[in-house]
């Protein structure tokens, strides 16, 4: 079980006011912006005037680092030996229970040094007059890569593990109804198969980890009674990581992102989390709730992160819907498929590549991924 107990989640937020009068403010020194980081690293913060402070929290992609009660606010942490970009946050608790926050972005080279398989993996659901067709083997199909057809390698079937990433918008405004959203979230969990892993996010100024790749249900359940309603929207900022979690596993895998109002605190930006989304080899499903259903920009951010990876997107209005939406989503989970080709094309420019999944035999409806861009960042890593 990794859970992080976020205190965050408990606490209001306030403003506070060294002696002098001036408000003291955190600032991240270790690493700068846009630094290349790899190997071992050392992060700190410095809070300036001097104030009286509980504790530091340091965060590295919504992952809890360490925590430091007293100065030198230092960490020491360890990417790994690949250059990738790396979220950093640190959240101070000052003595009267406010928060202080800061955070920097470093530099990815692109992923250009990451060793990976050659496999594209494509999601694909097979359905004949509305009903789920089973035990297709990898010679039933045929993939085209910008109309050119492709050698398929291999293919999971609907009975392999799923891998879920499921991102939950905790901000301000879903105060009102959160507490019936996570009985229905709870109630999406119970319905995985045994052997199926969830992921829980929690998103509001930042996205976090509550629970990851848990397989037993009492524990993910402890998990979403976690969350708690405070704070902005960072959509953006919860697209990217659901990604980033899902890319590290190979296999069956599926991301789902429910929010209730547009971004508007995220780090990331949205071509960024677009491109992103075009790269996984996730199907994705959105949920726009409430409020969020009406908000049209909201509607074509998850629309085309739904459409490009095969998935789907909902726009209920209430919570009543919600049970619907999720036993849905579910059910096009377990009946999932994954073909996967090595490109005849080995060029990695940058470009959309379009894909086409055909069945060779039957009248089948087929639903899939419907391209990626080759920049590499499609590959699942080995």
């Amino acid at each position: 079980m990794k859970v992080v107990w976020l205190n965050i989640l408990l606490i209001a937020w306030a403003v506070t006011i060294a002696p002098g009068g001036q408000s003291p403010a955190l600032r991240i020194t270790s690493p700068e912006p846009g630094a290349i980081v790899t190997g071992r690293t050392r992060l700190e913060a410095v809070i300036a005037p001097p104030a009286d402070v509980k504790a530091v929290n340091f965060f590295v992609n919504g992952r809890l680092v360490c925590t430091v009660e007293r100065p030198p606010f230092v960490c020491p942490w360890d990417p790994g030996p690949v250059v990738r970009g790396h979220h950093v946050r640190v959240v101070a608790t000052m003595a009267d229970g406010s928060l202080l926050t800061g955070n920097v972005r470093t530099k990815d080279l692109g992923h250009v040094e990451r060793a990976r398989a050659e496999a594209v993996l494509v999601p694909v659901l097979v359905t004949r007059g509305g009903d789920f067709v089973h035990g297709l083997k990898k010679e039933d199909f045929d993939v085209f890569e910008n109309g050119v057809q492709q050698r398929v390698a291999s293919l999971l079937s609907e009975e392999s593990p799923l891998d879920l990433v499921l991102a939950i918008d905790i901000s301000g405004s879903m105060a009102d109804s959160l507490e019936d959203v996570k009985a229905a979230v709870k109630l999406f969990l119970s319905k995985l198969r045994p052997g199926d892993a969830a992921t829980l996010l929690g998103f509001n100024d930042t996205p976090f980890i509550v629970a990851e790749r848990e397989k037993d249900q009492r524990t993910r359940e402890e998990a979403v009674g976690l969350l708690s309603s405070w704070g902005g929207t960072a959509l953006y900022d919860a697209t990217v990581l659901s990604v980033d979690m899902v890319s590290r596993e190979s296999g069956r895998k599926g991301i789902v992102l429910f929010s209730d109002g547009d971004d508007r605190s995220s780090l990331t930006a949205r071509g960024t989390a677009t491109a992103r989304v075009q790269a996984s080899d996730a199907m994705l499903y959105a949920v726009a709730f409430g409020a969020g259903a009406t908000l049209s920009d909201l509607r074509s951010n998850l629309e085309n992160y739904a459409r490009s990876t095969g998935g789907s997107v909902f726009f209920p209005r209430q919570t009543k819907e919600l049970d619907g939406v999720f036993d849905r989503i579910v059910t096009e989970l377990g009946n999932q498929y994954v073909l996967s080709y090595s490109s005849t094309d080995p060029r990695q420019d940058g470009k959309w590549r379009e894909i086409n999944v055909r069945a060779r035999k039957g009248d089948y409806d087929i639903r899939a991924r419907r391209g990626y861009r080759a920049d590499g960042l499609q590959r699942s890593e080995k």
